[in-house]
């Protein structure tokens, strides 16, 4: 039977010089699919495809592509900061490069080209990184979009983390006794006390701070003047200790915004690193960022052996690894785990050493550590 009903649908089925051929009939009848037989013997007896090539999609350049990407991806889905960071890393760096480049043509080789004269421009690998996620994105969309285009390896570079810098307890106090207004030290003391990042204070407003229950909301944040979401558009609750309790309490409400500029306009990154930079002078401290005091928050509470977990909670943090760039800071903590595995307090090595250098014997070894071994 040259067709046949296969669950509710005509097919035709049939051999030609040993070869089976077994198709759905675009027509759901019998004889429909004996039409479509018909059709499809004369295209093999004429050596033609059983069914019609489409044409093929003419290849595009990266920057035809990613022109269209960005008005359509970068536009409706990135934060007006992501779109302004997105459109000066296509413009500067990557369109001199790959624009005039087809998307079937982006190889291995022509990335490892370009990263390697980055590096010799001077770029740090962890730039050179976020050069190359935005071409991975593009290149993905792209044929997440069906449009024909290589898919190369995008090797990112080494990158070391850069050291966290904190602030100790002094430090800190030298600082906010520095400070020569009460909105900047109330503010500084809310980020030293809450670890806020800093759109997060420009961005916090009366409605979600709660001081008879010593909690707030983390519920948007203005970067370069424009409000939206957190990071990672997660909501969150801060509780408050006394401290930040009083320097939110000292402050006016006379506007929305619990920070501003004196007319209820949001702060600006110029002003707030203005008067943090002034503060540093006065105090005779290094010259720090506001994102200093949200390390140093973190830092103070691993000290004071806070579990990562609610470490994470408190800093919005979508992982755990990020937290654990702070466990370095849990010294004694880690020392208390390691202690554990004792349970007779060690002999000292040093015991085993003569003043002169020279060795003498060990102790013996302790007899309840012999029963254990």
């Amino acid at each position: 039977m040259s067709t046949r009903k296969i669950r509710n649908w005509w097919w035709v089925d049939f051999r030609v010089n040993y070869t089976r051929y077994r198709l759905r009939s675009p027509e759901n009848t019998q004889p429909g699919a004996k039409s479509y037989e018909a059709v499809l013997r004369r295209r093999l007896a004429a050596g033609e495809p059983l069914r019609p090539v489409p044409p093929a999609s003419p290849a595009i350049t990266f920057g035809e592509f990613s022109a269209e990407w960005f008005a359509t991806y970068v536009k409706t889905n990135c934060k007006p900061s992501s779109q302004r960071s997105r459109e000066h890393i296509l413009r500067i760096h990557l369109l001199p490069w790959f624009g005039s480049i087809r998307l079937t043509d982006m190889t291995t080789s022509r990335v490892e080209a370009y990263k390697a004269a980055k590096i010799r421009e001077g770029l740090s690998p962890k730039t050179v990184n976020d050069h190359l996620g935005v071409l991975g994105k593009c290149l993905r969309d792209a044929r997440n979009w069906d449009r024909p285009a290589a898919n190369p390896k995008l090797k990112a570079l080494r990158v070391q983390d850069p050291p966290i810098e904190v602030l100790r307890h002094e430090e800190a106090d030298r600082l906010l006794s520095a400070m020569n207004s009460n909105r900047w030290r109330a503010m500084a003391t809310v980020a030293l006390h809450t670890g806020l990042r800093r759109g997060e204070l420009f961005g916090l407003r009366w409605s979600d701070v709660d001081l008879e229950n010593a909690n707030l909301m983390v519920r948007q944040s203005i970067v370069e003047g424009i409000a939206g979401p957190p990071k990672s558009n997660r909501e969150r609750s801060v509780a408050l200790d006394q401290v930040a309790v009083a320097a939110l309490a000292s402050m006016p409400r006379t506007h929305e915004l619990v920070f501003h500029r004196g007319n209820g306009q949001p702060l600006t990154c110029s002003t707030a690193q203005g008067a943090l930079t002034r503060a540093c002078r006065r105090a005779k401290l290094r010259n720090i960022g506001w994102h200093t005091f949200r390390h140093t928050f973190a830092s103070w509470l691993v000290s004071a052996k806070v579990p990562l977990p609610y470490v994470q909670a408190l800093l919005g943090h979508s992982t755990i690894e990020m937290t654990m760039r702070y466990v370095h800071f849990a010294s004694s903590a880690l020392h208390e785990a390691v202690d554990a595995l004792n349970p007779v307090r060690p002999v000292a090595l040093e015991s085993a050493w003569a003043p002169g250098g020279q060795r003498l014997p060990f102790p013996p070894f302790p007899a309840e550590l012999a029963r254990i071994a």
